[in-house]
């Protein structure tokens, strides 16, 4: 046999694993989370339900996070050999209640984790893809640094409530909150409110919290009661990006993100 011929034929037998470099087993991707900036379904651009955006954190134990819009999901990954994956026997869903389109989303999500997806680092973006589906992300860092909790206005956009979400009734940035010097003030949607904040770790102590006294009925009521039953005792507070979120002991808590709107007092 000619000298190229069995040289070509070297050549094709030779696997990609079999130039030296290692296939990816997903070290590069502990510690960082991810923020979607695309997605593509049955080879067209998909969008997310308005207002959304897939998380998606590789934990250093070799835990996987994310948060589709509604529920949080999370287990144990494998990303060895170019694939990710996820056992769907042991991936864990809060049962929060939303809308049919943020569950459905949520399902498109934990549906991806667990088909096996190949992935791909380049940069500071990661691609998930199967043959329906694939989904684009760029590092938290770069795409979207966390803000920090002092010196943001935070407006409220929905209540938490042990299992359940409820958005907020009014306009938007119409309920905040603002963070200073050991103090916190704000907006019910309907009164005033101030008081202590002093943060310790990812916790935060509320006491003292007062309000105006202004009557709130119906979804205002409802609203104001959430709010000043969150800001009391000790808080777990957690920023991702340009979102807060306020989450107390008793299950009691609030999604927060950066309103555009100038603070009342910067103005």
């Amino acid at each position: 046999m000619p000298l190229l011929t069995v040289l070509l034929l070297g050549a094709c037998a030779q696997q990609p694993s079999d130039t030296g470099a290692p296939a990816p087993d997903g070290a590069q991707l502990a510690g960082r989370t991810f923020l979607s900036t695309g997605l593509v379904r049955d080879g067209k651009p998909s969008e997310l339900v308005q207002g959304t955006r897939i998380t998606l954190t590789v934990h250093p134990d070799g835990r996987i996070g994310a948060i589709a819009g509604c529920n949080s999901m999370g287990g144990a990954a494998d990303f060895t050999g170019g694939k990710l994956h996820v056992d769907g026997a042991s991936l864990a869903t809060t049962e929060m209640g939303c809308s049919p389109e943020l569950h459905a989303q949520d399902k498109m999500i934990s549906d991806l984790l667990t088909a096996d997806p190949r992935w791909d680092l380049n940069g500071d973006v990661l691609t998930l893809r199967t043959d329906t589906v694939q989904l684009t992300l760029q590092d938290q860092e770069s795409a979207d640094p966390d803000r920090s909790l002092a010196g943001t206005r935070w407006a409220v956009e929905s209540t938490v409530d042990k299992d359940s979400v409820s958005s907020v009734p009014t306009k938007p940035g119409g309920v905040y909150l603002e963070f200073a010097d050991g103090k916190v003030t704000g907006s019910t949607g309907c009164n005033r409110l101030g008081g202590n904040a002093v943060v310790n770790g990812d916790k935060i102590t509320f006491s003292g919290i007062f309000s105006t006294r202004r009557a709130c009925s119906g979804d205002l009521g409802t609203l104001e009661r959430a709010v000043m039953k969150t800001l009391r005792g000790e808080v777990t507070y957690k920023i991702t990006a340009d979102r807060l979120e306020l989450t107390g002991a008793d299950g009691q808590g609030l999604q927060l993100r950066v309103s555009a709107a100038p603070s009342p007092s910067a103005s």
